[in-house]
């Protein structure tokens, strides 16, 4: 299956690509940041934005994607967030790609198991959990953290996991013709 990872942005839009074998094995395809003159009208950068993501997935053909949710802490950096993240949604979804969001801390945390981890330091693991010879930027990392997060989700229902079965417990008692235990 491949995953797509999208961290939004009306200047910087950073997106993954990884392929997820059965065993939940990861394989880096693709990663880069789409970017928008900051001196162009902000609907011409989300249209710029919309149009080089439609030409990374026709080129890469994703199974699905994901979002990083925004968290943002002004109004305008909100409405502005909201804005890149609705063309985003709107692109992939015109492109038959189911997407789901996930804030950024459960993404960090799926990459590199710290939901507090800095760019840097996701950036970096991300680099040394796919092979990667050279370490991504912020926004190229955090859009890979956002396609290992879809992988290792739960609900994604394609990702084999190995079942390991567990030792039985010694302070057990099974009472003979009982559903109870001593």
């Amino acid at each position: 299956m491949r995953c797509l990872g999208i961290d939004p942005g009306s200047l910087r839009c950073g997106y993954a690509i990884i392929d997820v074998a059965p065993g939940f094995r990861l394989t880096f395809v693709e990663a880069g940041v789409i970017t928008a003159p900051k001196g162009r009208d902000q609907h011409a950068r989300l249209v710029e934005i919309g149009c080089d993501l439609e030409a990374v997935i026709a080129d890469f053909r994703p199974d699905t994607a994901a979002v990083e949710a925004g968290f943002v802490q002004h109004l305008n950096g909100a409405l502005t967030l909201g804005a890149s993240r609705g063309v985003v949604c709107y692109v992939c979804g015109r492109a038959g790609l189911t997407v789901t969001e996930y804030a950024p801390s459960t993404a960090k945390k799926a990459a590199t198991g710290n939901g507090a981890a800095s760019k840097e330091d996701v950036a970096r693991i991300v680099a040394v959990r796919l092979g990667l010879r050279k370490i991504p930027d912020g926004d190229t990392g955090d859009a890979i953290s956002i396609a290992i997060c879809r992988a290792a989700d739960r609900d994604a229902g394609w990702v084999e996991r190995p079942r390991v079965a567990k030792a039985p417990n010694p302070f057990f008692i099974a009472v003979p013709g009982s559903d109870s235990a001593v």
